[in-house]
């Protein structure tokens, strides 16, 4: 784990919860990267709530989840969860070592020349694979692969967005992720805890990590949907990893660039964070 004492971690957060201070790269929480000498952390302050008992499943579900991942083969960043007192609610707090800007692999798609971007989209796919092949079958494990998630480092990918952890049915993600979104208390009311499966599906359905990395691929570099979409295709057909009932459901699906659902947009709408729309293009051969 960090490195890190108590008074150390403290003083990390202390100021941090200012707006300014504060970016849109997070549906849960606004990540902050703030220094202590050289070496760069990011923080994670997340919505306090009431329920004492929910924040250390939690906890406890996010070490676990973390240890499943690393399991299964994924390079984890080091990375601590806490809790802080926030009145009569209770807070939790993620601290992890920092990635340069540049590491960032949804920055390296948005820039990459071509042969380096089908080298990152290969990279990512393999990670899908090890995921679902290395993962405990006996326990439900959900997985969010998309771009914005990891960072390629000293020639590896590392994913470092922990946050839900996914060391449970879909369903009681599901929960979760109404609970601890910004506007949960509302979205409760409003929406049908089933209906988070147009969002969620996407990190249980091994077919449909495939088409979120594919899909924000495309969003990212329109013109170049064509080259992302054969070369996608040409992965998937021509691996020896998955069965030829995984080829064709995946194959069906990137037959055109695939798209966000309307429930993701507007929960993204509502919660200020920033991304590209899907695009309307003809089917590529």
């Amino acid at each position: 784990m960090l490195s890190l004492t108590r008074d150390e971690i403290d003083g990390l957060i202390t100021g941090i919860e200012s707006k300014n201070r504060s970016s849109e790269l997070g549906f849960f929480s606004k990540p902050v990267r703030v220094y202590r000498g050289d070496k760069a952390y990011i923080v994670k302050l997340y919505l306090p709530v009431r329920n004492y008992p929910f924040i250390n499943f939690i906890v406890k579900n996010h070490e676990d989840y973390i240890t499943e991942l690393k399991r299964a083969g994924l390079n984890i960043p080091e990375t601590v969860i806490l809790t802080r007192q926030k009145g009569k609610k209770h807070q939790l707090v993620i601290i992890q070592d920092s990635f340069r800007d540049e590491d960032l692999v949804r920055n390296l798609i948005t820039e990459a020349g071509k042969e380096k971007l089908t080298d990152l989209i290969s990279m990512l796919f393999t990670d899908v694979i090890n995921f679902n092949r290395r993962k405990k079958n006996s326990i439900a494990t959900g997985f969010h692969p998309t771009l914005r998630n990891y960072a390629y480092h000293e020639g590896k990918l590392w994913f470092f967005d922990t946050f839900p952890p996914m060391l449970m049915e879909q369903r009681e993600l599901n929960g979760v992720i109404l609970r601890m979104s910004p506007y949960g208390g509302w979205l409760r009311k409003i929406i049908p805890l089933l209906l988070i499966n147009k969002v969620s599906d996407e990190y249980y359905q091994f077919d449909k990590m495939f088409t979120g990395i594919v899909g924000s691929c495309c969003r990212l570099r329109p013109a170049d949907a064509g080259l992302i979409l054969n070369f996608s295709r040409e992965y998937v057909a021509g691996s020896e990893q998955l069965t030829n009932a995984e080829k064709e459901s995946i194959l069906r699906m990137v037959n055109k660039p695939p798209r966000l659902s309307q429930l993701w947009i507007l929960i993204r709408k509502l919660s200020g964070n920033t991304g590209k729309p899907n695009i309307s293009t003809p089917t590529f051969s």
